[in-house]
């Protein structure tokens, strides 16, 4: 269809010109180059000056460009899939989805669940089947990827969707799990290679997601893996799995500075909230041989009770329990 010829032409360049050639040529002819000719109006604000519009416009393309990769670190991670729901965000204030009344990217309105969750679903994963696409190709290097114990190598954002979207009972009534229909969809369900072949799980984002680790990591056992999803399969409803998603992509993507550093600002994503935390401190205590003291120095020694976990090495140091690696929903 039309919707593939973009990415199609991508990676037509890519076999033809080189993978650095490509990449160069596709971020200036496609986002720079597309984005910039466009001449059709963004809102339907007959107000909106030449000047307005090519702002709103240079806003736009700044964030689509950065959706896709980075054309000289040859990679790709969550920071990227982070700007093109930034690129969404900014479409939905300006009313490019008809959501708006003021179709101004300087109004305060609230994009309503009933506009963004049909945009999520197809959007979003017409966008996936891009980025895996160029991933595939260009073999792009996973950005700040935690290998087998990160979520997946490039994407968080598309299993929180997923996830939200096996909440709607709409969604999980049209199961039809051993003729009996309406019984809904099951974390562990992501074992079953039949059930995620099944039609009916075409068009889950999360079950798709799902099939499409298992189909390029083929005769490794999914526990192995994957072993974050798996663990995550253990939980007894999606809701569970939403939340802790949600506070993965929180604690791994938005508060971490190497993510969020390149993220850019401008008056339709503004940086106006106040932020959630203060500045951080130095600690006042340390940990010298496992044995936490005061900073000042060892004058003061904490040794740790004895319900602490800490053990005792044959040498005779006191070496205190490692942290909980548990995953965040796990509570």
């Amino acid at each position: 269809g039309g919707d593939d010829g973009w990415d199609l032409s991508i990676l037509k360049q890519c076999s033809e010109a080189g993978y650095q050639a490509a990449s160069t040529t596709t971020s200036s002819s496609n986002n720079d180059g597309t984005s910039s000719t466009t001449d059709t109006p963004l809102t339907n604000d007959t107000s909106t000056t030449t000047s307005q519009h090519d702002k709103v416009l240079n806003e736009l393309q700044s964030y689509l460009n950065l959706s896709f990769g980075h054309p000289i670190r040859i990679d790709y991670g969550t920071g990227h899939e982070s700007s093109f729901l930034v690129f969404l965000y900014s479409l939905c204030k300006v009313g490019i989805f008809g959501n708006d009344t003021s179709n101004s990217p300087n109004n305060n309105n609230t994009i309503s669940p009933d506009t963004m969750a049909p945009i999520a679903l197809s959007i979003f994963s017409q966008y996936l089947e891009v980025c895996r696409g160029l991933q595939t190709e260009y073999m792009l290097e996973p950005a700040g990827s935690h290998g087998v114990w990160g979520l997946d190598d490039y994407h968080c954002i598309p299993f929180y969707v997923g996830a939200c979207q096996l909440q709607n009972p709409r969604v999980t009534n049209t199961n039809t799990r051993g003729g009996m229909k309406g019984e809904g969809y099951k974390p562990s369900d992501i074992h079953d290679d039949r059930q995620l072949a099944s039609d009916a799980c075409q068009g889950l984002m999360y079950f798709q997601c799902i099939r499409y680790i298992k189909s390029i990591k083929r005769g490794v056992p999914f526990f192995e893996s994957s072993p974050m999803l798996d663990d995550i399969s253990r939980l007894g409803n999606w809701g569970k799995v939403s939340t802790g998603l949600l506070r993965l992509y929180e604690g791994e993507v938005l508060d971490k500075m190497p993510v969020v550093q390149h993220f850019v600002f401008g008056n339709i994503f503004k940086a106006t909230w106040t932020p959630s935390e203060g500045p951080r401190k130095a600690p006042t205590r340390t940990f010298i041989n496992g044995v936490p003291t005061t900073r000042l120095g060892t004058d003061r020694l904490h040794q740790p009770s004895t319900n602490s976990g800490a053990t005792t090495t044959p040498a005779g140091n006191m070496t205190m329990p490692q942290p909980s690696t548990r995953a965040p929903w796990a509570k």
